[in-house]
């Protein structure tokens, strides 16, 4: 008869299979058809499982029957009762990472498919007696037990599945990274879905005296591990991506709401009194829900009201006292009340749902005060159920006498022939204390939250710079951090391909700019406003980071060698922030000792600067004294007390008066004169036109022309009429060259735009 049944699956999982094969590329509705039939395998499964529990629940210690006078399935062969424990199991964990497959395209679980649900799947047909007879009991292939059908089906739609995705999706051997990943993923799916029966059967009891329960050396073990067994699942997952991370979830919540439902059976949900009312018993089919299908509002029900129902419930666990510690019914209650004590608060620490505000609260509240007065009512009109401990003496036994006293106060209601019975003193306090620890929940997140951010962002930087080290001595080499990327440090500003973009904005800000400048240029950059000018320049000298693209200075790549590349710029922005409580001298100093100027040095370049803009009645007053004329001068001060290679301006003239702006433009002069480079944005053409050698012209983030100074006073062409006819050309105008090919690093081959303006 198992034969009959082994060759029956085989066959008809090989037909489905090579039909799936053929028609996976020309029938286009496959895939939902497979997920249909994924779907299909549950209600199978959860009747077979619930309509009568599975025989070797009520194994205890391999050998021995936990309730006298039930038959063992395989008696005294105890090797039988191993491999049908373990074939079930792993069944479970084989199942369910086949149905999930069809929902998450994600590589380990292709992989857990394909090394180990296909294998248990033809183990089970192999061994097919041994596993039918574990879950219907002794005489299995004889009994005519509808079960027999549904493990038939089961195991071909779900032999199908596996088989067919392997042979569409993963006939490929994985690398050694992959097999890894599967390899350490693996423990995971089936620890998540142990039968709660397995360590009863597997070990048998332990002695009486262990007791998980009034704090003892066992039960506080058991609670310490609660604390510890959510952080290594967060440091497993934490830097996976959002969708293996909610896989990983939906499968530990559902593998563990399997593993609770082993204690329930069909008939016990024809009567709404033995529905899993009681506030943990819906936490474990809420969560599963949450993440399915990310109700975010129902979420923040079990975070403020199940996670603190289920930390009471394994701190004064209501099992019977009399039940072994390795029981079945005690494994139950803790994979009922466990995760409804960490699942929720674990979500949120891996961003599958959102920290909750306060208005959630309140939401968790309103739904929480729903379900109180729905087993309040039905509490008292069943008159023997005992939903939330709302009518039952568990609380009040803990409480002592006044809780008695109070419990005592009773109210009649006749409703419909049925005398109903309320506490309402007792019930009503009992409502009042469970909001008000549920206030007090909310606070201990809000403190855990800002810990957990601290102590996340601690970690984020850690390993950020551990990132950054790596890659910059992958970068450098055998080279050294103060030796130039190219060249030999002479003055030079060079970009390639440089592009910025703000966020998640589509639009670049710059796109794809080049150009160079050498030393002893004056260089004007202009545009209109918005064009990218002021982006360039904080990326330059550091202020933004780079998206994509080069920008070197001096030969030190800006990115990487940001110290070096800085201590070759001065800078002036187009908006200064001082430190207007300090004198105009004491911040003059203070920036001399960020670049080491020397003392020498710093005296003699401030004694010069300060006469030349004619600062010597305020220089010693605090800023903030200064005129916005006088705090601009100080700003330049800052920028030249070091004497860089490399000086850049953002619209620095802004704000002077006529005699400033010309020392101003002297400095300009001078500096570019020593072989410097004077970089500058300007709006003022005529300034750029009598003191620049060369220009760039920006527009909506795109280097649009270059030109030589001296080659359009050769021409007679007018900066000014240049500048406006280059800004008003159509969006797909060529690039514009007047003697500017060195600037925009183009040669001959590869120039677009030739020399016409």
């Amino acid at each position: 008869m198992a034969l009959t049944y082994s060759l029956i699956i085989f066959f008809a999982a090989a037909i489905i299979t090579a039909g799936a094969y053929f028609a996976n590329k020309k029938i286009t509705f496959l895939p939902l058809l497979r997920k249909i039939i994924a779907l299909g395998i549950v209600p199978i499964a959860f009747y077979r499982y619930l309509v009568e529990h599975e025989a070797v629940m009520w194994i205890r210690g391999l050998n021995m029957t936990l309730i006298p006078g039930y038959e063992i399935p395989f008696g005294d062969e105890v090797h039988l009762t191993i491999i049908a424990i373990f074939l079930i199991w792993f069944t479970w964990a084989a199942l369910l990472s086949v149905i999930l497959n069809e929902f998450f395209k994600i590589d380990t679980l292709a992989n857990i498919v394909k090394f180990f649900s296909v294998p248990i799947f033809l183990l089970d047909i192999l061994l097919f007696e041994i596993y039918a007879t574990g879950i219907i009991g002794k005489g299995a292939m004889n009994s005519g037990d509808p079960r027999l059908i549904c493990i038939t089906v089961e195991l071909i739609l779900a032999l199908s599945l596996g088989l067919s995705s392997v042979l569409t999706e993963n006939t490929k051997l994985p690398n050694r990274d992959a097999t890894l990943r599967m390899l350490k993923s693996l423990p995971f799916a089936i620890l998540a879905i142990i039968p709660c029966y397995v360590p009863q059967a597997l070990i048998g009891y332990l002695d009486q005296s262990v007791k998980i329960e009034d704090f003892t050396e066992a039960h506080r073990l058991v609670l310490y591990f609660s604390i510890i067994i959510p952080f290594l699942i967060f440091h497993a997952l934490k830097d996976k991506t959002y969708e293996v991370k909610r896989f990983a979830m939906i499968y530990m919540t559902l593998g563990l709401m399997w593993s609770y439902l082993a204690y329930w059976q069909i008939d016990q949900f024809s009567s709404i009194k033995s529905w899993p009312l009681h506030l943990c018993n819906t936490a474990m089919f809420i969560i599963p829900l949450c993440l399915i299908f990310k109700w975010d509002k129902l979420f923040n029900f079990c975070l403020f009201i199940n996670v603190m129902g289920a930390f009471l419930a394994m701190t004064m666990p209501n099992t019977d006292t009399a039940v072994n510690a390795l029981a079945f019914e005690r494994v139950n209650y803790w994979i009922n009340h466990y995760p409804a004590f960490f699942m929720p608060v674990l979500l949120i620490s891996l961003k599958l749902f959102k920290r909750p505000k306060f208005k959630e609260w309140i939401y968790s509240q309103v739904a929480f005060a729903c379900y109180f007065v729905l087993v309040l009512f039905l509490n008292a009109w069943f008159g023997d159920t005992d939903f939330f401990f709302l009518n039952g003496d568990f609380i009040v036994d803990k409480l002592g006498d006044w809780a008695e006293a109070i419990k005592d106060i009773e109210w009649h209601v006749e409703l419909m022939g049925r005398t109903m019975v309320f506490y309402p003193l007792y019930q009503f306090l009992f409502y009042l204390v469970y909001v008000a620890i549920s206030a007090g929940m909310w606070f201990l997140y809000a403190l855990l939250f800002e810990i957990w951010d601290k102590a996340e962002d601690r970690r984020l930087r850690e390993r950020d710079y551990k990132k950054m080290e790596k890659d910059f001595k992958e970068f450098l080499g055998e080279r050294s951090i103060d030796k130039p990327l190219s060249g030999d440090g002479s003055p030079s500003l060079v970009l390639k391909e440089f592009s910025k973009k703000y966020g998640a904005n589509k639009h670049y800000s710059v796109d794809h700019a080049s150009f160079n400048v050498k030393g002893g240029e004056i260089f004007g950059f202009l545009g209109p406003n918005g064009a990218g000018k002021s982006t360039i320049i904080k990326s330059i000298v550091g202020i933004q980071t780079i998206t994509s693209g080069n920008i070197e200075v001096c030969g030190f790549d800006v990115e990487k060698q940001s110290v070096q590349a800085k201590l070759n710029l001065g800078f002036v922005p187009d908006h200064y922030a001082l430190y207007e409580n300090l004198t105009g001298r004491e911040y003059i100093n203070y920036v001399a000792d960020l670049y080491s100027v020397s003392r020498e040095e710093r005296d003699e370049s401030i004694e010069r600067m300060v006469t030349r803009f004619q600062l010597q009645g305020a220089f010693d007053n605090q800023m903030k004294t200064y005129s916005h004329g006088m705090k601009q001068k100080i700003a330049i001060m800052a920028a030249l007390v070091h004497n860089p290679k490399v000086w850049i301006l953002d619209e620095p003239l802004t704000g002077l008066d006529p005699t400033s702006i010309h020392e101003v433009k002297e400095c300009m002069k001078e500096h570019a004169a020593k072989g410097n480079i004077v970089f500058f944005s300007s709006h003022i053409i005529d300034v750029v036109e009598k003191i620049c050698d060369k220009i760039a012209i920006i527009r909506k983030g795109k280097i649009r022309a270059a030109a030589s100074l001296k080659e359009l006073e050769a021409r007679k062409m007018d900066l000014e009429q240049f500048y406006l006819d280059i800004i008003s050309a159509e969006e797909g105008a060529p690039l514009v060259s007047i003697d500017g090919d060195d600037i925009l690093g183009i040669t001959v081959s590869d120039k677009v735009g030739g020399d016409e303006a």
